[in-house]
């Protein structure tokens, strides 16, 4: 396994399961809602290491540390894939994805890499033209994963969106896509 992949791995597992927990606990008051509520550190109990027990190590690349430039990066990352959908340019939205991507388009077979991406969305092109999307929020974990979230209107569907991306080449990339129905 790559570097990169046990990097996105890591990320994934970290990240994945708190959004869940937190859209599911915040009972459709939200997806900007619930995904501060992941992000959102713990709050302090007895139960907890104090400083002097806690692992001295440094910060590896891996902590979330949020930094204002690479997130806006990623948002322009995300916003690149929208104008794509919007122009229809199937190579230019599969473009926007990192080559071992993996996207999870509601009601749809997951799609990993770029021949895959590039057949799912092919399918559905034409329809996502006309969808309307908005950023709710951007993230970066450190120097070289951010996640984004979004919003979309496509025909009668609300979808949330989330975007997980990584630095490929000193670009970013998205890694993971996934999307739902809004309840």
């Amino acid at each position: 396994m790559s570097k990169i992949s046990q990097r996105r791995a890591l990320l994934m597992a970290a990240i994945i399961p708190a959004m869940l927990l937190a859209g599911c606990a915040a009972g459709g008051s939200g997806t900007q809602a619930a995904l501060k509520g992941a992000a959102s550190p713990a709050t302090p109990t007895e139960d907890m290491m104090s400083p002097e027990e806690t692992d001295t190590a440094s910060p590896t690349e891996t902590d979330a540390t949020p930094t204002e430039g690479g997130a806006t990066e990623a948002r322009a990352a995300v916003e690149g894939f929208f104008n794509a959908l919007k122009s229809g340019n199937v190579d230019q939205v599969a473009g926007a994805f990192a080559e071992d991507a993996v996207v999870a388009v509601n009601g749809k077979a997951t799609a990993e890499g770029t021949e895959a991406i590039r057949t799912l969305f092919q399918g559905q092109i034409n329809e996502m033209k006309q969808a309307t999307h908005t950023i709710e929020e951007e993230r970066a974990l450190g120097t070289e994963n951010a996640f984004v979230t979004a919003t979309s209107k496509q025909g009668q569907n609300n979808l949330r969106e989330l975007f997980l991306l990584s630095q490929d080449g000193g670009e970013w990339k998205i890694s993971h896509y996934m999307n739902n129905q809004a309840g």
